[in-house]
This record gives structure tokens, sequence and C-alpha cells, in this order.
């Protein structure tokens, strides 16, 4: 890794900044080459993720409260699309109501299980794997301590389920992205980076779940993560963007022929 930078931007600036990023890792490691070199369309949890980020870090998107109801009107998408076109998030205003509740209680959830953000929120950070531009934008991080926190908001932070989800969105390729960011950018915090996770209900009552992933998931994301670079590299040198490319044939899986009795002799 070089030297890294801290980038002042705005989050809409940032997303259109060039560069290898969590999220375009973890498409390229789940999905394909093709499938992380097409924008995402928002959606209606997006824009909730980036209200409640915005209003429990103070920092992030602005929001654009509206006087609708709903978007059903032409009136109303038209003043939708002006804010989306200004790098706002539109809300209706029972949204906003809603979303301002949550982060009430989201903070609260917070300061008691310990998590003081005394830091610094939504921290663009640019640095280099090699010859590959890479960077990450932290929601919340001290960067004198070496503490990350990053706020996911989810419907269901039971952490049973958790497991799955976290699994499914490889955040173990942002985990291990940002803390090599982080050293990057201050080399004293090598070994001595922490991050943690806060997964918020924005329903109530607002329950958190905010886990410290283990040694295993970090190593392993950061295989991945690795793994990412090396085909992001490979891509911008072609410039070819692949997709599926193993056309192999297709089986029952193993949890499906368990459930119905079978067993790996049959």
């Amino acid at each position: 890794m070089s030297a890294a930078r801290i980038i002042d931007v705005p989050p809409d600036d940032y997303h259109k900044l060039p560069g290898l990023s969590s999220s375009i890792a973890t498409t390229l490691i789940q999905r394909s080459p093709m499938h992380a070199h097409v924008e995402k369309e928002p959606t209606k949890e997006m824009d909730r993720g980036a209200a409640i980020h915005h209003l429990v870090l103070g920092a992030g998107k602005r929001m654009a409260p509206l006087p609708f109801d709903n978007w059903r009107t032409k009136a109303a998408q038209e003043s939708r699309e002006k804010a989306r076109a200004a790098g706002m998030v539109p809300l209706t205003h029972v949204e906003h109501t809603e979303y301002t509740t949550a982060a009430e209680r989201i903070s609260e959830r917070l300061r008691e299980a310990g998590i003081e953000l005394s830091g610094r929120s939504e921290v663009a950070i640019e640095w280099y794997e090699g010859d590959v531009q890479c960077r990450c934008m932290m929601d919340h991080v001290d960067l004198e301590r070496g503490e990350v926190t990053e706020l996911k908001v989810t419907g269901d932070a039971n952490p049973e389920r958790m497991e799955r989800h976290v699994e499914t969105m490889g955040y173990r390729i942002q985990a291990a992205a940002y803390i090599r960011a982080l050293i990057a950018l201050r080399p004293t915090l090598m070994g001595r980076v922490s991050y943690r996770f806060a997964f918020a209900e924005p329903d109530p009552p607002y329950a958190l779940y905010a886990p410290y992933p283990d040694a295993m998931f970090l190593e392993s994301g950061e295989r991945d993560w690795l793994r990412a670079v090396e085909m992001w590299r490979s891509c911008m040198r072609n410039n070819r963007w692949p997709h599926y490319q193993h056309h192999q044939s297709i089986s029952r899986p193993q949890w499906a022929l368990r459930r119905e009795g079978y067993t790996n002799d049959e």
C-alpha cells in the first residue's frame, strides 16, 4: 500500500470518483465485473439508510423533506427528481417524521452500547494498492484512536439473522478494505484498528446489534479484497468487463438433498 489522503467531498461527488471501492469489490467477487461496472439506481431502503445516517451522524447526503404524503402525483414525482438531481435524498413529510424519530432512538441505543461518535463522520479516504487507485467513505472514525464504526440500517438486526445477512452483503470485504485504508493513512495504527458494526432497526423498538468482527472474518475479507484488486486491475488494463464465465452443469444444492432425505452416498 502507498500513502493515503483524506478527500473532502460530499457523498454524491465521492461516488463519482474513479477507483475501486469496497462495494464495487463485493460485486466483483459475488457477481461479475460487468455488474460492478453498472451504477445502481436508488431504492427506498437506500434513501431511508441515507436519511438516518445523516440524522445520526450529522453528515452525509442532505435531505429534502417535501410536502407530499406519497409519490403518486406528477407534482410529487417531479419534485422528487429535482431533489435527486441536486444530490439530496427526497422524503415525504411522513418519511421525514418517521426517520427523525428513528434516528433519535438509534442515537440513544448507540450511547447505551458505549458507542461514542466523538470522531469524524463520512470520512473519504483515497489510497493505492500497488498501481490500483482505491477509495472508501467511513461512516464514523476516530483517526487518533483508530476506531471505526459502521452504521447499518436494517429491518431485522437479530444476531441469528445477521450472520447470514453480513455474509450475503460481503461486509467482510468492506471491513478489510477500510482497515487497510486507515492503516495506509495512519501507519502507526497497524495492529491497533478497532472496527465495529452497528446494525440498527429503524422501527420500534429500534433494537441495536453492535458486534466486532473476529480474526477469521477479517482474514477472509482481506483475501477477497486483494482478489478484487487483481480483478479490477485486469479489467482496467484491458478495458474488458466480462459477465458470468463458468458455464458448467447445474445440480440440486446439498441442503435441498439433505432436506429430502438423501445422503452423500446416494
